[in-house]
């Protein structure tokens, strides 16, 4: 009977010890209540290629320390893989920063591609989100036209929350700028 105490007392020791820990996932979604409606493909514009750094196609949401060193969050991660998120994502926002959907290279009968490269999104130790990208317009395989997109964002608060609103600003904002420079063209 004593071992048997002893036991429970070691085991409830333990566990009233040992800290509870919650995994924070983040969405990468348009705001708002999703509708119903037809579809309007854009008969000059499809997806084309979406990549982005290794760095960023991971759980954790990134941050880069003063030392340049990166370090992915452990508790505060991205509840979808980055590149099928991002991609997902970009697609919706481009769609509505044009007026009409984009739809992927190999659903689109339009000749003009647009194909991004996402080179940084991460946070740093002075509190900013930060985002580099690289676009461009193909035609018939060759590049017609290419963009750089370079923005940062100070934090409205400190924390990963934040972090994950800050960096879903600054790919809205990549998004409208691709919309506007492809209604430019027309």
């Amino acid at each position: 009977m004593k071992i048997v105490s002893v036991v429970l007392l070691l085991l409830v020791v333990g566990c009233s010890s040992t800290p509870v820990v919650d995994t924070h996932y983040y969405l990468l979604r348009e705001d708002g209540v999703p509708s119903t409606r037809a579809l309007k493909p854009s008969a000059d514009y499809a997806l084309g290629d979406v990549t982005i750094a290794d760095y960023i196609d991971q759980p954790g949401l990134p941050l880069q320390l003063t030392n340049g060193e990166i370090r992915p969050a452990l508790l505060h991660q991205w509840a979808e893989p980055m590149h099928k998120s991002v991609r997902s994502f970009l697609q919706k926002q481009i769609s509505n920063a044009l007026g009409e959907d984009l739809f992927p290279a190999g659903l689109s009968e339009a000749n003009v591609q647009v194909e991004i490269r996402l080179d940084q999104l991460h946070g740093t130790a002075a509190g900013e989100a930060v985002i580099l990208a690289f676009w461009w317009l193909k035609q018939d395989g060759k590049i017609i036209e290419s963009y750089q997109f370079g923005e940062t964002m100070q934090l409205q608060v400190s924390g990963y929350d934040s972090l994950a609103a800050a960096e879903k600003s600054l790919l809205k904002q990549l998004a409208a700028h691709i919309g506007a420079t492809l209604n430019s063209r027309e």
